[in-house]
Order: C-alpha cells, then structure tokens, then sequence
C-alpha cells in the first residue's frame, strides 16, 4: 500500500512538474486581452479537453505491448505515414518552443538586468542565445531533481506573488474590458501551456499490475492541479497590473511590487526557461545525431540555427509562437492522438487496466474543434 502511495504522488508531481513551465507566463498577457471571463471559459474547457488527451494516451499505452513514444505509437497503428507526421509534429514543435524559449528568456534577462546594463531587444536575445547554446554544446543535462526543485521554485515565485501582491489587487481589473473580444484568443495559449503528455509514458512505468489502475487518477490529479495553479497566477497577475500586464507578466508587476521582488522572478523565470531550454535544445540534438546519423557538430548547428533565423527573419511575438504551437501543432498531435487512439482500441495487444469511454459524436467534435483552432491560427497568422 505504501508502495503504490509513493508511486501515485511520484506520478502525479512528475506531470505537474512537466505541464508547470514557462508557458504559465503568458498566460495574464492574454487574459489581459480578452478579460477574466472569457479566460475562464477557455481554461475550464481547453483544460477538460487536455485531460481527455492525456487520458487517451495512457490508454494507448495500456493497449500496447513494449516501451514506446508518440512516434512508436503511430508507426505501430499508421506504419512509415504515421510514423513520419509524428516527427513532423516533433521537430516543428521543439523548433518553436527553442524560439519561445529563447525570446521569454531573454525578456527574462532584460527585467533582471535593467538599471544595471542596457541591450537592445535582439542583443538579449544572442545573449539568452549564446548561454543556451553553449550549454547543449558541452553536454550538461539538467538532471530531474533540478527540474523537481525548479517547479517548487516556480509554484513559489506564484504563491508568493498571490501573498505578497493580494493588497495591491484592484477587483476593477478582473472585469472584462470589452464586450467585443475575440474568445477564441487565448485557445491556443492555453493548449501550450497544459500540455504534458510526454510525461504520460514516463509515469506509466511508475505503475505495474493492478496498480495501472491508479494511472488514470494520476493522470486526472496531475492535469487539474497545474490548471489550477496557473488560474491563480492569472487572477493574481492581472489583478495587479491590469491592462499594463507585460507579455512575460513579471516585468509589468514592477510599479506595483517593487524592484527587488521583479528581479527575483525575473530570475526564477530565466531559470526555468533555461532548464527546459536545455531538455528541449538537448532532445533535438541527440534526434538528429540517432535517427538521422548527422555528425555532433552538424546537428548542434541545427539546432541552434533554425530557432536564432527564425528570430532575426522577425518572429518575435513569443505570445503568437506560444498560441501557433499549441493551436497548430498541438491541434495536429491531437487529431494524431484521437487517430491512434482509435485504432489501438480495434487493434490493441492487451486489455487496458482503464478504458476511456466516449461517443463517436463527442469524438466527431472534438476533431473538427481541433481542425476550427488550425484554420483559425493559420488565418489569424495570415
């Protein structure tokens, strides 16, 4: 009993600590944009719709023999198609969260050093550039009891923002600004914020025999608390700040809570941008030295190639990246996952130890939802 205990906790801490990141802050720019109502609605709902997806793939995992990832999955059920639109989405995804990355952490760097040195927005950028690179080329891996403490780290930076900035909250900013607003701003935002299922297979290992059981709880748990957290840091952030929220959210909060208390999370964000900057820069490198053979100098040149000229070509609205990945690519891994999904239940190899039970129908609309957020994105960047 005590054993399963541990396990659950172990599991549900590991996908919060994976869904907790820098996506959270850019969360209270966009409800900022669109007000506090319509935030809500978005979060309840992307987030329901986040949980299914992550519920699915543990089933997945339940109905298939071995160890694998998104990639073995849809070659085992689509063959090489499948097999390639899974790296597709890979490798798209990861080059644009190194992107992000690099332009959060470089806001990050700019609020931390202001007053004391003085760059323009692209010399922060090669900055926050040469410290990201420089550690994937050595090697350094940032080991998960780093990125355990990083997201207590976080949750605190949260938590004490709530506590220390709860008297400078004015109610009249929580009202939504507008009655005009475009409800379907803060989808994609919210998809890359909650997303976490990468984590899935590795907590799934955590369970074994009638314990799986306890997956789907775990999976539940770990979904609904980062949700959770983040609305807190929305409703925290934008009561102070209003419609001054910065984009990075810290950097807006400096008239309101001082200097030293900005630099502090502004530090922490940096912090946590680099780790995942790190896993992330790290994962792209070591795809493209196993599964393509390219020589260690070529695929770090890769890696930071890609993500620096998309920058200085002018993508550099972190908040849209953010919303493009998450309605774009993160829309194309969910149609991927509920396509899977569906072949694994007609043709899995074992019996799942939980099912998820759900109507053709409901599954008919949430593809075509996913679709409606791709259109959308693509005629929004358009």
């Amino acid at each position: 009993m005590f054993s399963k205990t541990k396990n659950f906790i172990l599991a549900v801490s590991t996908l919060i600590g994976t869904i907790v990141g820098v996506g959270m802050f850019g969360l209270p720019y966009v409800a900022s944009r669109v007000g506090l109502v319509p935030m809500t609605v978005n979060m309840v709902l992307v987030g329901l719709v986040v949980m299914f997806l992550h519920l699915i793939y543990g089933e997945i995992i339940l109905r298939t023999g071995g160890q694998h990832r998104l990639i073995g999955y849809a070659e085992i059920y689509f063959g090489r198609l499948g097999k390639f639109f899974a790296v597709l989405i890979f490798f798209v995804t990861l080059y644009l969260a190194l992107l992000a990355y690099l332009l959060v952490g470089s806001e990050f760097l700019r609020a931390f050093f202001s007053g004391w040195i003085e760059l323009s927005n692209g010399g922060w950028a090669v900055a926050m550039s040469a410290i990201g690179y420089f550690m994937i080329f050595k090697g350094i891996k940032v080991s998960g009891y780093f990125e355990v403490l990083m997201t207590f780290v976080l949750l605190s930076l949260i938590f004490g923002i709530a506590f220390y900035g709860s008297d400078k909250i004015d109610a009249s900013n929580l009202v939504s600004f507008s009655g005009n607003v475009d409800w379907f701003f803060p989808y994609g935002v919210i998809l890359f914020s909650l997303a976490g299922g990468s984590a899935i297979p590795e907590i799934r290992a955590l369970f074994s025999g009638g314990s799986s059981k306890l997956l789907k709880k775990a999976i539940i748990f770990g979904t609904a608390v980062p949700a959770v957290v983040y609305f807190v840091f929305i409703i925290t952030v934008l009561g102070i700040s209003g419609t001054d929220t910065s984009k990075e959210a810290i950097f807006g909060l400096l008239p309101f809570l001082g200097e030293g208390f900005v630099k502090y999370g502004a530090m922490v964000g940096f912090l946590a941008v680099i780790t995942s900057f790190f896993t992330i820069g790290l994962a792209v490198k070591n795809s493209l030295i196993f599964d393509f053979k390219l020589s260690n100098g070529t695929s770090l040149v890769l890696t930071a190639l890609i993500p620096s000229a998309l920058y200085f070509l002018g993508f550099s609205d972190f908040i849209k990246i953010f919303s493009v990945t998450g309605a774009v690519l993160g829309g194309c891994e969910g149609l991927l996952l509920l396509a899977i999904w569906s072949r694994a239940r007609k043709k899995g190899q074992r019996t799942p130890e939980y099912s998820v039970g759900l109507k053709k129908i409901f599954v008919f609309v949430l593809s075509v939802a996913f679709l409606a957020g791709i259109v959308y994105e693509i005629i929004y960047i358009i």
